[in-house]
C-alpha cells in the first residue's frame, strides 16, 4: 500500500511572509473602520485563531464561513466543481519526551517546539459549497431546556481550563438587571437563578468569556490598559459572541478604533488576541458539547448491533476540528 504524502511544516521564511501579510491586513482593517467586520468574521469562524481568520481574509476578502471538506459533508453540503480552497495554519503535533528522556530543560522545550511548528491545511468558504441549508446553533428565545443544558456543559468545561467554577445563586444577591457576578479571587462565577433559557445562556457565555479573558492577563501584558481599553475589550467580546450565536451585532460601535494611531493599533492587537483566545475557548467547548450530545443521540437511536465504540470518545485517528491554530 502506498504511504500517504507527508505534509511539510512551514519554513521560517514562509511563516514570516504570512505574519507580514496578516499584520498589514490587521492595521488596514482598523484604519479603514473595518474592525467590527473583523470581529464578525472571527465570531462566524470561532474555531480558528485570529491569525488564521486574517490569513483567510488575505486570500479571500469576501469569505464568510469556512470549514474543511469533511466538516461541510457533516452539514450536508459538498464542494462545488472547481471550488477554490483557502489555506490555514495548523499546529504540528509532536510527542513530548518521557520524563527520563527529557533534557535539563524538561518538557518545556518540547512544548515550545510543539507550539512553534505549523503546517498548511485547506478549508472552503460556504460560497464554494452547495447542499443543505447551513443553520449554525443560535441562542434564541426558543432555546430548549436540553440545548441550555448542553451549552452550560460546554461553558463549565471551558471554565475548568482556568480552574473556574460556576453556580446558580438567588436573585437577592444581584442588583437590578444583573445576571451574573465574577469573583476573581475565588475563581467563581455566579449566575442568577430563575432566568429564562435565553437569558441564562447569554449570561453564561458572556461571564465565562470575560473571566477567561481576564485570566490571560498578567504582569507582562503589553497591550493597552485603562478604562477605554477595557470598554473596547468588553464590546469586542460581545460582538464576537453575538456573531457566533446569532444575535444582532448592529448595536456595537467601534468608531473610536479607526482613530488609533499605528502604535496604539499594534498595542491593541495584544488586547484583541486575548479577547479572541478567551471567546474561542468558550465557543470551542460549547461546539464540542453539542457535537458529543449529537453523537450520543445517534448512538442511542442506532440498532444495538451497529453501536461501535463510545460516543464520548471520538476516533483519535482523525484530527480534531478544534486543533486548527
Amino acid at each position: 500500500m502506498e504511504n500517504k504524502k507527508t505534509v511539510e511544516n512551514y519554513t521560517e521564511d514562509r511563516r514570516d511572509e504570512i505574519t507580514a501579510q496578516t499584520s498589514a491586513l490587521y492595521h488596514s482593517m482598523l484604519e479603514n473602520g473595518q474592525y467590527k467586520d473583523l470581529l464578525v468574521k472571527f465570531g462566524q469562524n470561532g474555531k480558528y485563531s485570529l491569525n488564521n481568520v486574517l490569513f483567510m481574509l488575505t486570500q479571500n476578502p469576501d469569505m464568510t464561513v469556512a470549514k474543511s471538506m469533511n466538516e461541510w459533508t457533516r452539514y450536508g453540503r459538498h464542494i462545488v466543481k472547481d471550488g477554490q480552497n483557502m489555506e490555514v495554519m495548523a499546529p504540528t503535533r509532536t510527542v513530548a519526551p518521557k520524563e527520563n528522556e527529557a533534557d535539563e530543560s524538561g518538557e518545556g522545550e518540547a512544548k515550545a517546539k510543539r507550539a512553534s511548528e505549523f503546517h498548511p491545511m485547506y478549508v472552503f468558504d460556504i460560497s464554494q459549497t452547495e447542499g443543505d441549508e447551513y443553520k449554525p446553533f443560535a441562542i434564541t428565545k426558543d432555546i430548549t431546556d436540553e440545548q441550555k443544558k448542553t451549552l452550560l456543559d460546554g461553558v463549565y468545561r471551558a471554565l475548568s481550563v482556568k480552574r473556574y467554577k460556576c453556580k446558580f445563586a438567588d436573585e437577592s444577591e444581584f442588583g437590578e438587571k444583573e445576571y451574573y457576578a465574577i469573583d476573581k479571587d475565588k475563581k467563581l462565577i455566579k449566575l442568577r437563578k430563575r432566568m429564562n433559557n435565553q437569558t441564562t445562556a447569554l449570561a453564561a457565555v458572556t461571564a465565562a468569556s470575560k473571566a477567561i479573558c481576564d485570566s490571560y492577563k498578567n504582569e507582562n501584558f503589553s497591550g493597552l490598559t485603562g478604562t477605554e481599553a477595557e470598554r473596547l475589550e468588553s464590546l469586542s467580546r460581545g460582538c464576537i459572541l453575538a456573531a457566533h450565536f446569532g444575535s444582532d451585532t448592529k448595536p456595537y460601535d467601534f468608531s473610536s478604533v479607526a482613530e488609533m494611531d499605528e502604535e496604539k493599533r499594534e498595542a491593541f492587537r495584544n488586547n484583541l488576541g486575548i479577547v479572541c483566545a478567551g471567546t474561542k475557548l468558550v465557543m470551542d467547548r460549547i461546539s464540542t458539547a453539542f457535537y458529543k450530545a449529537q453523537q450520543a443521540r445517534e448512538t442511542a437511536s442506532a440498532p444495538e448491533e451497529e453501536i461501535v465504540g463510545e460516543p464520548f470518545r471520538p476516533d483519535k485517528s482523525k484530527k480534531s476540528e478544534m486543533e486548527v491554530a
